[in-house]
């Protein structure tokens, strides 16, 4: 028995490659039976040197030199004069009238609803909003959202003017005339940045002609503002129009209030509401808040692009039929159920709680609303686009215009034979000649 076994721990010795006797007959054997070759004994020598040279040998191991080590990025010192630029505190009498941004107050209600930014992110974002306001003298401004972009995204920040901007430059004159400043679509002005601390571009008033192709279109966005937007039918202008077009039917789809907060006035302006008038609504507590209570701050917009129908011509035909025209959609309309999610309540502390709901149309839009005080937020997070009925198909080319059936046709004239002999042998001519120089 020693014998037995003294003679299997001599064949189980390994060599300087881990290699023994044993583990190699072993491995021969298993290719053997594995193979099963017509002539086992013939071929055993051969996978013997197959099977030893396909052994693993650790001197032929090379190993790879250790990454480079790189310092860590430091941001230049852009970033940091840009940054440094937004901690610089405002006058007194640059903040009186202003309504200061409440994104800092926002933030725990959308942060209970799982959709705000990071906490640097936020505060810088406030301080952007603060100098916005300062260096452009808004009366309010509210962090509106960030839409996505292939290259860069754009912040965006919806503002109220203290008094109503230059208006533009006269260009031509349009079919459906687009809403004065502080009303339907051009309500507020909007601007955008791709970088916190950069610098805050205004957007242009929007056009009934733009909502309308922007209807039409789905083009992610880029990033730059000058960019073209390729698509058909040809959209009217480029990515700053498409996206202040967006943004318009984003705020006038999404933002939300409580039904108890706003009322109409005689004019249909929307207006703080007061608790003690005649016919106001109580505040909901936790429990009602659950229920779809929150109404449509905005006017809807219509199919024509506008907020508001066109007004009656001076000049109508009394005997002509009144033009068919879509009925307008006021501020404070309940909302659709069908368009939103309700998620909630969730504690925020304090005996205070919050809903939320986000739209279903508008992938990206969420409302927040709080009971205990009263307090609501909206924000939008997305790439700008309503979620797609179907597949997009674009539009086909318009037909191709056929003759005109009224006009008289007209009989071209026919060279004479002896023209059009004249030029073909003239081409025949020059063929030789360009042929016999080659």
């Amino acid at each position: 028995m020693s014998d037995k076994a003294e003679a299997v721990s001599f064949l189980q010795r390994p060599n300087e490659k881990g290699v023994s006797v044993y583990s190699h007959l072993t491995d021969v054997l298993a290719t053997i039976l594995a193979s099963n070759p017509a002539d086992a004994l013939g071929a055993f020598e051969a996978l013997s040197a197959k099977v030893k040279s396909s052994s693993f040998d650790p001197a032929a191991v090379t190993v790879p030199p250790p990454p480079p080590t790189t310092a860590p990025e430091v941001p230049d010192s852009g970033w940091l004069e840009r940054d440094a630029a937004l901690l610089k505190p405002g006058s007194e009498d640059e903040a009186d009238g202003q309504i200061p941004p409440s994104l800092l107050d926002d933030a725990r209600l959308l942060d209970a609803a799982g959709a705000s930014l990071s906490p640097e992110e936020t505060y810088r974002a406030h301080l952007s909003l603060c100098a916005l306001q300062r260096t452009a003298k808004l009366q309010s401004v509210r962090f509106f959202g960030k839409i996505l972009g292939t290259a860069a995204d754009y912040y965006v920040a919806e503002a109220r003017r203290a008094e109503p901007p230059e208006p533009p430059e006269a260009s031509e004159p349009s079919a459906t005339p687009a809403e004065e400043y502080g009303s339907g679509c051009n309500a507020l002005s909007y601007f955008v940045t791709p970088e916190l601390g950069g610098t805050w571009e205004e957007l242009p008033s929007v056009t009934p002609e733009a909502i309308v192709a922007a209807s039409r279109t789905r083009k992610f966005f880029t990033g730059s503002l000058d960019a073209d937007i390729c698509c058909f039918p040809p959209f009217p202008g480029t990515e700053r129009h498409y996206l202040r077009a967006q943004l318009a039917r984003i705020a006038h789809g999404t933002t939300l209030c409580p039904s108890h907060k706003y009322a109409l006035s005689p004019e249909g302006a929307v207006e703080p509401a007061d608790p003690e008038a005649e016919g106001a609504l109580p505040p909901p507590t936790s429990s009602q808040l659950c229920e779809p209570a929150s109404r449509h701050k905005n006017m809807g917009i219509l199919a024509i692009g506008r907020c508001t129908n066109l007004p009656s011509p001076e000049e109508a035909d009394a005997d002509a039929p009144p033009p068919q025209l879509e009925p307008e959609k006021p501020a404070l309309l309940p909302i659709e159920a069908s368009d939103w999610a309700l998620v909630g309540p969730a504690a925020l502390g304090g005996g205070a709680a919050v809903v939320w709901s986000r739209s279903l149309r508008w992938p990206g839009a969420i409302a927040v609303s709080e009971a205990k005080e009263g307090r609501y937020a909206n924000l939008y997070l997305g790439y700008g686009h309503p979620v797609a009925a179907g597949p997009m198909r674009p539009s086909p080319p318009p037909p191709i215009e056929g003759d005109d059936p009224t006009a008289e046709p007209v009989e071209a004239e026919d060279m004479p034979l002896d023209d059009e002999n004249a030029a073909v042998r003239e081409a025949a001519e020059a063929a030789l000649r360009a042929g016999a120089e080659e």
